[in-house]
């Protein structure tokens, strides 16, 4: 509105100039004034337009946190409701946990009887000794009985007695067998209490603590500072596994290091002009009788999208093909060409498609450019390339 109030100063000075003079206002008195008025409008109009550019297609983006139960089960109680405020650590919603505590009572249990088993492990230690020693002194006496027979034996003494050799023999191997035996006894009485059984009481702990954690999951906690919205749940209802299907959502607070951002899209002519820093503005959709303040926020690019998403491309097991076209919107322009080619003859269309790519605005502005390729097959000439804003 401001541009023709401006732009109409020089038909307005001719009209006013009329009147002094009494002169008739005509057209064709006036023609003159009007033309320059269309002149100087069209003007500002294309210097704003070319170098002010203007989207429509602006939103500010955020993120949201889905809420799922990482053990499904019955909802037992929901402690928020749609619109509260949570924190990191708050409870959102519990979920039946009579398996998980039982899991716990029975880790707990294992562990008790493991501690327990040190102190049988220790009795069986002294039992073990004990019977160490008291072999050791049976193989001593029969040592020494084996001894006395040997001597006589070797002083061919009347007194030798072959049965009793051989028997001072038998004894002999025995006991040192017996004392083997109870040295083995004492050796994995030793392993048992130093080792084995250590090993079982860490493998209960870790039993008991993976039972615990399993009994946590079942409270749904907040791990985010935000809102709470979409709550779908309900007391008696299965809690959902899947983010796909989250119990409900929570819209996370910015941080410092995440501000507001706002997204649009601008046509490809616009990326001449645009770069990161240019101010901007951003207007917000009012009227009279509902507010004039807060309608139009200052901003400033701070990122530009250099890409065209119509150009994204992932490889396949198949060779892309140019002239294959992709659903969604689209505008294309259409040219037709002929070439020869080795005697013969043929013509084709040429597509020049326009796909929008996106800068971002500090309030984030995204600026959306839209570029065009055209797709042809080998041996055509020519091309042909178009805006749309």
């Amino acid at each position: 509105m401001i541009e023709l109030t401006v732009t109409s100063i020089p038909f307005v000075l001719r009209v006013l100039y009329l009147r002094w003079k009494g002169i008739p206002i005509t057209l064709y008195n006036v023609h003159i004034a009007l033309f320059a008025w269309l002149a100087l409008a069209f003007i500002v109009f294309f210097t704003v337009f070319y170098y002010y550019p203007k989207s429509y297609t602006g939103f500010v983006p955020f993120r949201t946190v889905p809420v799922v139960s990482e053990n499904g089960g019955t909802v037992t109680s929901i402690e928020v409701d749609n619109g509260s405020r949570v924190k990191p650590g708050q409870v959102l919603f519990t979920v039946d946990d009579a398996t998980e505590q039982a899991a716990v009572k029975a880790a707990e249990l294992k562990l008790a009887e493991i501690d327990k088993s040190f102190a049988s492990a220790e009795a069986e230690i002294h039992s073990a000794q004990a019977s160490l020693d008291r072999e050791k002194a049976e193989l001593q006496q029969a040592i020494e009985v084996f001894d006395d027979q040997a001597e006589l034996k070797k002083r061919k003494s009347p007194a030798y007695n072959e049965r009793r050799y051989q028997a001072a023999v038998a004894d002999k191997s025995a006991g040192e067998a017996k004392v083997a035996q109870a040295e083995a006894l004492l050796d994995e009485a030793n392993l048992q209490l130093k080792e084995v059984l250590p090993a079982q009481r860490e493998s209960a702990n870790a039993a008991l603590e993976q039972a615990k954690v399993e009994l946590e999951k079942t409270t749904v906690r907040s791990e985010v500072d935000g809102v709470v919205d979409q709550l779908t749940l309900h007391v008696g209802a299965r809690a959902a596994q899947f983010a796909s299907n989250p119990a409900m959502l929570i819209i996370p607070d910015r941080d410092k290091a995440h501000p507001k951002r706002v997204l649009a899209g601008f046509a490809q002519v616009a990326r001449s002009v645009l770069y990161v820093g240019m101010p901007a503005e951003v207007a917000c959709d009012t009227n009279f009788n509902v507010a004039m303040t807060d309608a139009v926020l200052p901003a400033r690019i701070t990122a530009i999208q250099p890409e065209i998403a119509a150009g994204q491309v992932a490889p396949t097991g198949r060779l892309l093909e140019p002239r294959s076209s992709r659903s969604g919107a689209r505008w294309s322009c259409c040219s037709r060409w002929s070439t020869r080619s080795i005697g013969s003859s043929w013509s084709m269309a040429a597509a020049v498609s326009y796909r929008p790519t996106t800068a971002i605005f500090p309030t984030g502005f995204s600026a959306t450019s839209w570029a065009g390729s055209a797709s042809s097959r080998p041996g055509v000439s020519g091309s042909k390339s178009g805006s749309r804003s």
